[in-house]
């Protein structure tokens, strides 16, 4: 098998990428957006340590043609699952069940409807109302020179498109459950469009089944118009034998602002790429992280804060804990174009290692074109240290519950700035369930009875 056909999931070409799309009904335009990335993604090498973006994150034992493309013929849909995942908050304002290939269920509420609000099947809208996407749909991915990025422009095939109308408040949470429930390759795609003084707080996670050889390769493209303000979480609780690849991307206007919030927690391998893109004045971002990597995961972060004008903040805090053969990667860019004076920019990645194998990689980086600004970046990467767990267990505490102490403490600086609280204690939960031995139930219970008690380490 030549070193090309491995670098092509399974049923997967330019013939049926182009014929299936026409079939489909998908605007010319399109078709051909999809063809040129096909052929950007082939003539791309796969990466490897030797390029800097991967030096860390080997994927040279990752053969895509293992991986059939489930919605472009290259295997059978089996039956829809009997149960699916639990949502993450316990009333979402707006209900969502992505059943990635099997297509969609969304509740909305009638008041909301009748404002504007919208989520919708993203192949229909392409289809039925091409104008509304022609000019977002695609401009912040591709990622140069990216071939994972390449290859979901040529072939995603099932998404949301979410619609927040001008001057709507959509109370509560919108929440979608992403289901990966079908073996194979997968490319969903969310395009948000948060209009001008909408306000929102949107939760995406992501599923699969514990075994299933999953491969998603995703985007999410995030349009906040001005003064709107966006909270926005994806959160990443893939099955152990799955590969997820994402792309996650903020285009932020006139005083907009979004936290938006990356959990890493399942897969075999995960690599989310993060940009904020502040475009006009005023735009404030703060992105938030937190993971947990044990066994032999491998967790990848690249985030990157895009100053293109002047007076604009970004804030960035990313918090991990490693255990047992996990590793960790998190590069983090600030750049600062020429013209964005008076730019306030900040970075902090924080890594705590729980076993002598595990290893964390923080890579901040800086990139200054401007003079009158102000910029800082800062990492650790450390163990618990003996005289905090000497401390606790001087209090009563066996060693164990010690550390898992200090662990769910460590956490405690960004998840107070989870909202709503349910939302945040379902996170905390998460969190605790990957803590060693009888501690992952106590700490899962004691956040239930009392979240204070969880304080920062």
């Amino acid at each position: 098998m030549t070193t090309e056909m491995r670098q092509v999931p399974a049923g997967l070409s330019r013939e049926t990428i182009e014929r299936l799309a026409r079939e489909r009904g998908e605007p010319e335009w399109h078709i051909q957006r999809r063809v040129e990335a096909f052929e950007r993604f082939l003539q791309l090498p796969m990466p490897s340590p030797k390029q800097e973006d991967w030096r860390y994150t080997d994927i040279t034992t990752l053969h895509l043609e293992d991986y059939p493309a489930v919605a472009w013929g290259g295997t059978e849909l089996g039956a829809p699952p009997q149960t699916m995942p639990a949502f993450l908050t316990d009333h979402p304002t707006i209900r969502v069940v992505h059943r990635v290939g099997f297509g969609f269920e969304a509740e909305i509420p009638d008041a909301l409807q009748q404002k504007g609000v919208q989520v919708r099947d993203l192949r229909e809208v392409l289809i039925q109302n091409p104008e509304q996407l022609q000019e977002d749909l695609g401009r912040l991915a591709p990622l140069p020179g990216d071939k994972f990025s390449f290859l979901h422009t040529a072939c995603w095939d099932t998404g949301l498109y979410v619609y927040l109308p001008p001057n709507v408040e959509v109370e509560g949470v919108i929440e979608i459950i992403h289901w990966f429930e079908t073996p194979g390759a997968h490319f969903p795609h969310t395009v948000i469009v948060a209009e001008p003084n909408s306000r929102a707080n949107i939760v995406q996670s992501f599923f699969s089944p514990e075994e299933a050889p999953v491969l998603a390769v995703g985007a999410v493209e995030v349009f906040n118009r001005a003064n709107s303000d966006l909270r926005h979480a994806i959160v990443q609780r893939m099955g152990r034998a799955s590969v997820f690849l994402t792309s996650v991307d903020y285009e932020q206007k006139r005083d907009s602002r979004v936290l938006s919030l990356a959990v890493g927690l399942g897969a075999k391998l995960a690599r989310t790429v993060l940009q904020h893109l502040m475009t006009e004045p005023g735009a404030e971002a703060r992105p938030l992280g937190v993971f947990f990597g044990d066994d032999d995961q491998h967790l990848d972060f690249r985030t990157l804060q895009d100053h293109r004008v002047g007076h604009t903040t970004s804030d960035l805090l990313y918090k991990g804990v490693l255990d047992d053969s996990a590793v960790s990667v998190f590069s983090g860019m600030i750049r600062v174009h020429p013209r964005a004076q008076h730019t306030d920019a900040y970075q902090a990645n924080r890594n705590l290692i729980l076993s002598g194998e595990a290893q964390a990689y923080s890579i901040p980086n800086l990139e200054i074109g401007a003079n009158e600004v102000r910029c800082t970046h800062g990492a650790t990467v450390g163990p618990v240290q003996p005289d905090e767990v000497f401390y606790l267990r001087s209090r009563g505490l066996d060693p164990e519950t010690a550390e898992a102490l200090l662990v769910m403490g460590f956490f405690e600086v960004v998840l107070r700035e989870i909202k709503p609280a349910d939302l945040r204690l379902s996170i905390q939960r998460l969190l605790a369930s990957k803590l060693k031995g009888n501690a992952a139930q106590y700490f899962m219970d004691l956040a239930e009875l009392d979240e204070s008690i969880l304080v920062e380490a």
